[in-house]
């Protein structure tokens, strides 16, 4: 009986290092909803400077996530047409985030700097965008004093494409994109991603008004770290990094802008 019992603490210990784990059958789906308010100026004909304010909720709309401020600076260079409808922008964004759940019960404040570079071009009644993003967040502080190192420094790469339609006489003209996410993980580790897809619409209100709606979905799929036939510890990952259920959010968003007038400038605005 105890060498049974040896053999198959072995067999158990070996089968952990094989990580032969059955993950749940069902993955998650839950809604969200996003409002936000935004304020917009042009004080030079190639420079725009934004700051906007989020609310957040969660879980079917039952539950507040974050609130968030966010600041962006974007420059418009002159010159050929093909430079002029690309654009440079850089951002900074302050997340407070409440977390009720576990034993420990606080808010979790967050930062987080982007980078990113945007295209356009219209062919016709149709319009296109391009944006290029690369984003970094950090804890300011975590809930019951926790150490904000363990946070670490989360760097996002973000791939965005987005097709707009000018429907003749119609004031909410529809758009749709795609966006792909690749986080930064350790070497050696399997890349991992999410997915944004979002219908949206927007009209003007008046002269420097615009109300924006859309319903987005995001897909996030299960993950495991390690490739096939390779351990957890082989690549210094955990059972903490696994996945264990893929999910998919929905989103009902209402973001309201308006734009500060702008000072008389010669030529176009």
């Amino acid at each position: 009986m105890r060498t049974l019992a040896c053999f198959l603490m072995v067999l158990c210990v070996l089968t952990a290092s094989g990580q032969v784990i059955n993950p749940p059958d069902q993955d998650t789906t839950e809604w969200r909803g996003w409002t936000g308010l935004q304020l917009s100026w042009r004080p030079l004909r190639t420079v725009t400077m934004s700051a906007q304010h989020q609310w957040r909720w969660n879980e079917d709309f039952s539950r507040f996530d974050r609130r968030l401020q966010q600041f962006e600076l974007e420059w418009n260079p002159e010159g050929h047409a093909v430079i002029d409808a690309q654009s440079l922008t850089v951002g900074l964004r302050h997340s407070t985030r409440p977390d009720n759940r576990g034993d420990i019960q606080g808010v979790d404040k967050l930062l987080r700097w982007q980078v990113e570079h945007g295209a356009a071009f219209d062919a016709g009644r149709w319009s296109f965008k391009t944006r290029l993003r690369c984003q970094q967040q950090t804890a300011l502080a975590l809930k019951g004093d926790g150490d904000t190192e363990s946070y670490g420094k989360r760097r996002t790469w973000r791939f965005k494409g987005t097709a707009s339609y000018n429907i003749k006489g119609w004031k909410w003209d529809p758009s749709f994109s795609v966006e792909r996410f690749i986080d930064r993980v350790p070497e050696g580790w399997q890349p991992d991603g999410a997915w944004r897809f979002r219908l949206a619409t927007g009209r003007k209100l008046a002269k420097r008004q615009k109300l924006n709606i859309f319903i987005q979905r995001d897909a996030v799929g299960r993950y495991n770290p390690a490739g096939p036939g390779v351990s957890l510890s082989e690549i210094g990952a955990g059972i903490g990094d696994l996945r264990m259920l893929g999910a998919t959010e929905w989103t009902a968003g209402l973001m309201y802008r308006y734009r500060i007038k702008s000072p008389k400038r010669k030529g176009k605005d």
